[in-house]
C-alpha cells in the first residue's frame, strides 16, 4: 500500500517492451538456504610437564551456495578468435564461443539484441576446505609460556562470490559452468603462528635484594605470524570476451592463478616490574608492532591484459601494488607505558 511500492504478485504481459523495462532478478523456484557440513578430527599427546603437541585434520564442505546467473543468453554459433601480445602468454591465440542476449530490441547495423539481463538467483555453487594443523602449546612453566601452529590448507569452490547485493551474471560462461571451479579467493596455503612468553627468575636469594631489583621482573613476548599471499586473477579490460558480461578473466587460465606476496608480521613486547612490597609495584613497558617495518600487500593491479579489438596486449602495470594498508598490519608503532598496581 506504500506508494510506488512494488506489487506482488505481478505477471509481465507478453507485449511489454522489455529492452526498455529494464533488467529482472529472480529467485530460481528450488532455490534454499546454504548448508554447510564441518568437521574435524585430533589428536594430542603431552611430551612434558604442561607441554602439549597435537595434529589435526580441519574439513567444511559448503553446499546451495548462491550465486547469479544471466538466463537472457544464448549461444550465437560464432566464435571469436583473440591473439595475445606480451606478458606471460606472449604469441598464444585461443578462441572462445560468443553469445547474446535474446529478448530486447536488435540493432539493424550491428546484428546484436540490445536487450537487459534476466538474473537467475540460483543456490547451485559448491565449496571444500581441507586443512593440517600442527600445534604444540607450553603453559606457564618455570617461566616460559609458548604457543605455535602451522596450517596446510587448501580451499577450492565452483564460483564462490559472497556479494552482498546480486549480480548481472557471475559465471565466466553461462553454458560451460566448469570455468568456475577452482582456488577460492580467500585460499591461504601456508600459515605459521608462534608467540611466547618469558619471565625468568635469574636471582633467587632474598626479595629485598638490590640483586632481584637489578636481574628478576623482566619478561619479553614475541609473536610472529606468516600466511601465504591470497590468490587473485589475471583479468581483461573492457567488456568480457564472450559477452557475457560476466566473469572477465583470462579464460584460457585457471580461477585465481596468480597470488599476492606472503604477509608476515613480527610484534614485540618488553617489560620490567619493580615490586616495593607485597600489595604494591610498577611496571615499565615497551611495545613495538611490526618491529621490522616490513610492507604488507593486500592488492595489486590485476588487469593481465588490455583489449584492442581482437588483440590483448599485455598490461605493465599487472602485479603492481595499489594497496599497502591494513587495520592489522600498519608500518612500524612503538608506544611506551608505565603501569601502577596495587
Amino acid at each position: 500500500t506504500t506508494p510506488c511500492a512494488p506489487i506482488f504478485p505481478f505477471v509481465l504481459p507478453t507485449t511489454t517492451p522489455f529492452a526498455a523495462a529494464g533488467s529482472i532478478q529472480y529467485f530460481n523456484r528450488n532455490f534454499q538456504a546454504p548448508l554447510v557440513s564441518q568437521y574435524d578430527m585430533i589428536v594430542e599427546h603431552q611430551i612434558a610437564k604442561n607441554t602439549v603437541v597435537s595434529v589435526s585434520y580441519i574439513g567444511s564442505l559448503g553446499r546451495s551456495l548462491p550465486t547469479f546467473v544471466d538466463r537472457n543468453l544464448v549461444r550465437t554459433g560464432a566464435t571469436s578468435t583473440f591473439s595475445i601480445v606480451g606478458g606471460p602468454n606472449d604469441g598464444q591465440t585461443f578462441s572462445v564461443p560468443l553469445t547474446n542476449r535474446v529478448i530486447g530490441t536488435l540493432n539493424p547495423t550491428t546484428g546484436v539484441v540490445n536487450g537487459q539481463a534476466i538474473t537467475e538467483i540460483q543456490s547451485s555453487v559448491s565449496s571444500k576446505y581441507d586443512a593440517l594443523v600442527l600445534q604444540a602449546n607450553r603453559r606457564l612453566t618455570a617461566g616460559l609460556q609458548f604457543q605455535a601452529s602451522y596450517t596446510l590448507a587448501k580451499s577450492t569452490d565452483t564460483g564462490q562470490t559472497s556479494a552482498a547485493f546480486p549480480a548481472t551474471n557471475s559465471p565466466l560462461d553461462v553454458f560451460d559452468r566448469s570455468f568456475d571451479s577452482g582456488t577460492s579467493n580467500f585460499d591461504v596455503r601456508h600459515k605459521f603462528v608462534v608467540s611466547a612468553v618469558y619471565a625468568p627468575t635469574i636471582y633467587k636469594g632474598g626479595s629485598n635484594s638490590i640483586y632481584n631489583y637489578l636481574l628478576n621482573g623482566y619478561s619479553i613476548a614475541p609473536i610472529y605470524v606468516f600466511y601465504s599471499g591470497r590468490p587473485f586473477d589475471g583479468g581483461v579490460s573492457g567488456i568480457s570476451l564472450n559477452g557475457t558480461l560476466g566473469d572477465n578473466r583470462l579464460p584460457i587460465l585457471a580461477r585465481n592463478s596468480f597470488r599476492l606476496p606472503n604477509v608476515q608480521n613480527f610484534d614485540l613486547r618488553l617489560s620490567k616490574r619493580f615490586r616495593f612490597t607485597e600489595r604494591y609495584n610498577i611496571e615499565l613497558i615497551a611495545e613495538g608492532f611490526n618491529i621490522f617495518n616490513r610492507t604488507n600487500v593486500f592488492n595489486v593491479n590485476t588487469t593481465l591484459y588490455a583489449r584492442s579489438g581482437n588483440n590483448l596486449t599485455f598490461n605493465p602495470a599487472f602485479g603492481q601494488v595499489t594497496s599497502a594498508d591494513s587495520t592489522l598490519y600498519r608500518e612500524r608503532q612503538i608506544q611506551f607505558a608505565a603501569r601502577f598496581q596495587f
